[in-house]
This record gives C-alpha cells, structure tokens and sequence, in this order.
C-alpha cells in the first residue's frame, strides 16, 4: 500500500486535473442518472421496450462516434476532444428532462435525440480519455493511474446515487406531487446536468500532452495490428454486454419486478457503487501478482457466476448483493483491459486501439440494451440475466484462450505484462 500511494503521488499536474473529470461525471451519470433516468421514463408512461430502444440509441450514437473520435484526437489533441466530449454530454443531459414541455407527439424524439446528443460526446471523452492518460503517465504508474480513473467514478458516484435517491422525494414535497409523477425526476436530472461544469473546467485548465519521448517518436510502421484489435474488440464487446447488460435494467427489475422503492434503489446503488470503487483499487496488486491478462479473465467469469443467483432468486437481498458483487468485478476487468489493450500495440496505435475498443463496447451495450427490452417483456427478468451470464461467459473463455500465451507485442519493454 505504501508503494500504492507513492505512485499516486508521482502523477503530474495533467494526469490530477483529468482525474477530476470521473468525479464530476461519477456522481452526475453514474450517481444520479443511473439511478434516475429509467425511473424517471416510467413515470413517463413508458415501459421496458422503450427504455431498452432509448438507451440502445445512445449506444448507436457511441459506435458511430468511436472511430472518428480517435482519428479527430489525433489531428486536435485529446485534450480538445475530452472538452469537446464533455459539452456535448452537458448540453444532451441538460435538455433530456426538457420533454414534458415539448407537444406530446414529440415526446419520445425528444427523448431520443437528446440521450444521442449526450452519447455523442461519449466516445469523444472515452477514446481521447484512454490516450492523454497513457499520454501523462509512465508505464510504471499506468495500472494505478487506470485503476483509480475506473474507481473514481463508482466512488463518486456512491455520493450521486444516495442523493439521487432522495432527491425525487425532496422535490416532491416541495412541488406537492407525488413521487408517480415525472416532475420530481425532472428536476433532480436537470441538476445532474449541471454537474459536469467541473469537469469542464479541470479539462480547460490541463495542457495538452504527447505521450512519453520515445511514445512520440514511434511511428506507424506495417499494417495494423488487426490480429489484436478485433480479438479485443468482440471481448469488449461481450464484457461490456455483461456489465451494462446489468446495469441498465437493474433499477427497473428493483421497482417493477420487487417493488422496491426509489430511496432504497438509491442505497443500493450507492453501495454497489463503493464497493465497485474500492474493487478498482485492487486492480494494480492483482494485475503485480497474476498479470492484466488473467485479473481480466478471472474477473469476467466470476461476473458470469454471479449473474446466477440474480436471474434464478428474487428477492431484493438477494438481487442487491448479487448486483454489488457483478459490478465489482465489472470494474476489475474494466481497470485490467483498458491498460492491457493499449500495452499490447505499440504507441503510433493507441488511438486505433482505443476507437476499435469503444465501438466494441457500444456495439455491446446497444444489442443488449435494445434485446433486451424485448426480452424482459416476452420471457421475464430470469431469462435476461442469464442470458447476459452466458454472454459474458463466452467473452472470458474467449479472451482466456485467444491470449493464453504471449504474440511478441504482448512482452513490450516497460509494459505490465512484461513486468
């Protein structure tokens, strides 16, 4: 732990600014919006079907940014991307609670184009993210500096999730509704919103950065490193399928499938949310002790287990522990194969790398978040979830066996797996 925190203490001015940015939105999208949004479009009126094809089209905005946001980061700077990610997130968010006030036959495209407007920004953020930290940071910091961004946003977001769960109940007493009706949610997301100005400003006041001298000076040689990036892609596809395929129903499988209410949603969110945080912290004595590649593999198939006893027993505890435990372990993979898949090529691929890698991810949050929809509606909660078990299953036995051994750029001087 010692050496833990002295790390930490290396990380420049940059890499402290931008780990400002998973604080803001920790509490913002993963606190109160997570908690939220689904909850809020019920009491809209709509059901499961229209919340799985909203969400799902944030998604097709996410695929359809990812690869342009990593060559745009190569041509501006990742650090104007990030901002530019971060806008258009504040702008998507702050008019989403705007739809009750549009005609009622424009309900749902508003609810639309404002979610793909906020998702847009997404891989903006996330792909140029992944490239200024490698930027920023050393090989030897890189696993702590990832893990502390990936723990930083479930952290924050314990604060945003107990908020968000009181919040609706705080503005319903104030505008003497009940808490069936939107407005209380309204209010509460549009505050969300507002919440990302932080970020905005940590990113405004950071510098641009080229990565370390020797990263700046490899250049592109050879064709691409396809035989590694599509592997990492459909593993990110069918891990992500697993991790959102959890997040995004849980809180409507808690108030429609459990009657829990939105306070005690909030509570849970906000443990599962400290728990995941404080898992992430983990990820750099695990990756020392048995390597990024097995942390990842280990960590997906425990998700799968886990998945089990949410689909087969419904009972609020029992759901609630499973839920902490399989996000957990989301945010373990999550740590391990972001600095994993930028180490397996070589720096003049990063950018390649992380688009490739945040398409995949769409990809699989938008096909479960669509599917699943529909599913929940005509076969139940039980047969979702563990669908969404055998899907993260086959992407660990996929990683574990298509990586098992190293392919000469997995041993790069410097990199974790080296080490």
């Amino acid at each position: 732990m010692l050496d833990y925190w002295r790390t930490l203490r290396r990380f420049n001015r940059n890499a402290r600014l931008y780990l400002i940015t998973p604080v803001a939105i920790g509490i913002s999208y993963y606190g109160l919006f997570v908690v939220l949004f689904n909850l809020y479009l019920l009491r809209l009126g709509y059901g499961p079907s229209f919340i799985g094809a909203v969400n799902a089209a944030g998604q097709v905005s996410f695929i359809v940014m990812s690869l342009p946001a990593s060559a745009l980061g190569r041509r501006w700077g990742s650090r104007k991307l990030i901002i530019a990610g971060i806008i258009l997130y504040l702008l998507g968010f702050g008019l989403l609670p705007l739809a009750e006030f549009v005609p009622s036959g424009w309900q749902a495209t508003w609810l639309f184009a404002t979610f793909m407007l906020a998702f847009l920004g997404g891989p903006l953020y996330w792909v140029n993210s992944n490239t200024y930290l490698m930027g920023t940071t050393t090989p030897a910091e890189r696993n702590h500096a990832f893990s502390v961004r990936t723990a930083l946003f479930p952290l924050a977001g314990v604060a945003g999730s107990l908020v968000g769960g009181l919040l609706p109940g705080l503005f319903a007493t104030i505008l003497g509704v009940s808490l069936e009706e939107p407005a209380p949610y309204r209010y509460a997301l549009f505050l969300g919103a507002l919440l990302y100005l932080p970020a905005l400003l940590a990113m405004l006041a950071a510098h641009d950065v080229d990565g370390l001298p020797e990263e700046r000076a490899e250049k592109a040689t050879g064709p691409a490193p396809i035989a590694l990036i599509v592997p990492l892609v459909l593993v990110e596809l069918l891990r992500m399928a697993g991790e959102v395929g959890t997040l995004g129903f849980f809180n409507v499988y808690l108030d429609v499938g459990l009657n829990v209410s939105t306070a005690q949603i909030g509570t849970i969110a906000a443990v599962s949310l400290l728990v995941s945080g404080t898992a992430a912290l983990s990820t750099p004595l695990l990756a020392a002790r048995i390597g990024n590649h097995m942390t990842v593999t280990l960590s997906m198939l425990g998700m799968a287990l886990l998945l089990v006893p949410l689909a087969l027993f419904p009972q609020p505890l029992t759901a609630a522990l499973s839920y902490m435990a399989v996000m957990a372990l989301a945010a373990v993979s999550n740590s391990a194969i972001s600095v994993y898949r930028m180490e397996v090529v070589g720096a003049a691929w990063w950018a390649l790398m992380a688009g490739a890698a945040v398409t995949g991810q769409g990809v699989g949050e938008s096909g479960i978040l669509f599917a699943g929809g529909y599913l929940i509606d005509g076969r139940g909660f039980s047969s979702y979830f563990l669908t969404v078990a055998c899907l993260v299953f086959l992407g660990a036995v996929f990683f574990l066996l298509y990586f098992r051994t190293p392919r000469g750029e997995l041993a790069r001087p410097g990199s974790s797996e080296a080490r």
